[in-house]
């Protein structure tokens, strides 16, 4: 069983053109509102790949479009731990044609007051995952996670004081470590935070990428899978952690685990919005084949 805890929101996705200068305007072309957030992304793929999961997180506030998105989706949503419903959380995404994106959010900075991470459902044995959003909320949830004897992987916890347990997994991307666009700058940085952290890690660049390692593995760059075509870059890398924790939750070694999680996060850049699809085991299997065969 896979316990996702985190953010779960509504996506106001905003299509334009292209991304305007300081200063200038650009038209929106279409809007649609989507099931978003860190957690539910995870959580929806691993439902689409059939995983064991239950996803916990903040409050759903006042908006029904976002309760009514988990029940279409079938996400078992957990609210014992919700203190109170709090303002429905809002990210603007806007997506230029060529796939690059920027947001603007609305309500996450509340979103740590309505939830109580003492009453999450912790199972011993089992994997927890969480990210940042929700500030010391967050990290108090890994931290009772590690102490209840689950197995952890975090995304994005970059600040020194972060609870990165040695022994856990964890991820993030040259948003929030390392430097973009450069190869060799984040194998130094990523070598340097294994070493410190003793941890299993991992670290996206996009179409450089990613680099993994562990104190037993000496972090090395895997080059990216193909895209059949960008459309939008929003949860790829919460597709990517979905696709490890799949593998990992069934026992599969770390290579295969990575190959998988690569090819999704991938394939799920062909389509706007991050929970709208999700591709298919099958999918994922047949582009790690391809790439292999050297197709």
């Amino acid at each position: 069983m896979i316990l996702v805890f985190g953010t779960v929101c509504l996506d106001r996705i905003r299509r334009v053109p292209h991304m305007p200068e300081p200063g200038g305007y650009v038209e929106i072309t279409s809007e649609e509102f989507a099931l978003g957030g860190e957690a539910a992304n995870t959580a929806n793929a691993l439902r689409v790949w059939g995983a064991d999961f239950v996803l916990a997180g903040n409050g759903l506030g006042d908006d029904p479009r976002l309760a009514s998105a988990l029940r279409e989706r079938g996400l078992p949503y957990v609210e014992d731990q919700i203190l109170q419903p709090g303002q429905t959380p809002v990210c603007d995404v806007y997506v230029a044609d060529d796939g690059e994106r920027t947001m603007i959010g609305q309500g996450f900075s509340a979103m740590a007051a309505t939830v109580d991470p003492r009453k999450i459902p912790f199972r011993p044995g089992e994997w927890f995952t969480a990210e940042p959003n929700m500030g010391e909320a967050a990290r108090e949830a890994v931290s009772l996670a590690h102490a209840a004897g689950m197995k952890v992987y975090t995304m994005d916890f970059v600040r020194p004081d972060d609870p990165v347990f040695p022994g856990t997994i964890w991820q993030s991307s040259t948003d929030w470590a390392g430097v973009c666009g450069n190869p060799q700058a984040n194998l130094t940085w990523l070598a340097e935070f294994v070493d410190r952290r003793q941890c299993f890690a991992v670290l996206s660049d996009g179409p450089y990428g990613f680099i993994a390692g562990s104190p037993e593995i000496a972090p090395r760059l895997h080059p990216p899978y193909p895209c059949p075509g960008i459309v939008d870059t929003t949860g790829a890398g919460d597709i990517f952690r979905a696709g490890m924790l799949f593998g990992l939750d069934r026992g599969w070694p770390i290579p295969r685990c990575l190959q998988f999680a690569s090819a999704a996060g991938c394939l799920a850049c062909s389509s706007l919005g991050a929970t709208a699809w999700v591709p298919s085991v099958e999918e994922i299997d047949a582009l790690v084949d391809a790439v292999q065969a050297g197709d």
